[in-house]
């Protein structure tokens, strides 16, 4: 990843590993890839049009979350085993939260400040 693309971001985020799992709709299964307290990319077997919103309600690391995405972008991101022997095509969409609580947010944060070790000794805070 370029270092001008790093720059466009307004917070850290972390990697979630394939331990963030959970719904769009209740009905589009989604993993989450990495969450920040403003957004989140998802992966999913399906296209999601940018400018929509979704209710996401999915767990990730330490917190069970709800709110609303909406999406920022949408395009291919690779391919996964179909479990028939056949591969089927994955999207990767970004989102950015459209309703979080400051409880919420501060949860988010704190988490991913945890996972990139922000505070720990001999390691600048992030302003």
């Amino acid at each position: 990843m370029t270092e001008a693309r790093q720059e466009r971001r307004r917070s850290p985020r972390m990697l979630v590993n394939g331990e963030g799992k959970g719904h769009l709709k209740a009905t589009i299964p989604v993993t989450a890839v990495n969450l920040s307290a403003h957004g989140l990319l998802l992966e999913l077997k399906a296209p999601l049009r940018p400018g929509m919103t979704y209710e996401l309600s999915a767990f990730v690391p330490e917190q069970t979350l709800r709110a609303v995405v909406r999406v920022t972008r949408c395009r291919a991101g690779g391919y996964a085993e179909d479990g028939r022997g056949g591969r089927c095509l994955l999207f990767r969409a970004g989102a950015e939260f459209a309703s979080l609580t400051p409880p919420q947010r501060d949860a988010i944060r704190s988490a991913v400040d945890r996972s990139l070790g922000v505070g720990a000794p001999g390691i600048l805070e992030k302003s």
